[in-house]
Order: structure tokens, then sequence, then C-alpha cells
């Protein structure tokens, strides 16, 4: 399983070694321990654990409404890249091929 908070940035969830499903409820599980003060392993301390997990989540959200609306436009069949390069328009292209992983797991998630 991917760290569920950094200090900066988002997680990647690949199938290799993480699931976009267990990954949201480790989210909501960290929320539930309300206005703590968050250490992750990567970046900075953050000083607000509820906060911090509403943004992922609500990021994660994002994502996923991106990346149904993809399917819509591009098909049901669409190609893991040809959803990147749809929906990570706002991403340089030199990170998508990691996020193919990431758009890879949001698939598996919402075909499930």
């Amino acid at each position: 399983m991917p760290e569920a908070v950094l200090g900066r940035g988002t997680t990647v969830i690949d199938q290799e070694d993480g699931d976009l499903g267990d990954y949201l409820e480790s989210l909501r599980r960290l929320h539930g321990l309300g206005h703590r003060r968050v250490l992750p392993g990567h970046g900075p301390d953050l000083e607000d654990m509820a906060a911090v997990t509403d943004t992922y989540l609500a990021h994660r959200q994002e994502r996923l409404d991106q990346i149904r609306g993809a399917l819509r436009d591009l098909g049901e069949d669409a190609t893991t890249r040809a959803v990147v390069e749809h929906v990570y328009t706002d991403v340089d292209e030199s990170l998508w091929d990691v996020a193919e992983w990431s758009v890879q797991a949001q698939l598996n998630y919402l075909r499930r």
C-alpha cells in the first residue's frame, strides 16, 4: 500500500502495490482522527489531518469524475494512455507514464 499522506503532492496508486478502494478507505479512516498534526513520510509536517484528507478525497473524486467523463467522450474501451492524454492535460507530459499507473488503478476501481 502506498503512503496515504505526503507532505506535498499526491500519492500515485498503481495496480501492483495499491488499490484505489483501499486507499480511499484509508483516507476516510485517517480523516476520522480529526484535527491532528500529520508527520508524513515525505515532505514537511502538516497541521491538520482532517483538512489534508478532505483535500486528498476531493482530489480523488475530481479525478474519478474526469475519468468518467473521458470514458463518456472516448468510449468505455478507451486505452489507459488515451484517458491520460484526455484527463491529464494539466500535468507535464514527462509525468504521463506515471499517470498511467494511477489511471489504470482508477479504471480498475470504476469497473468493479
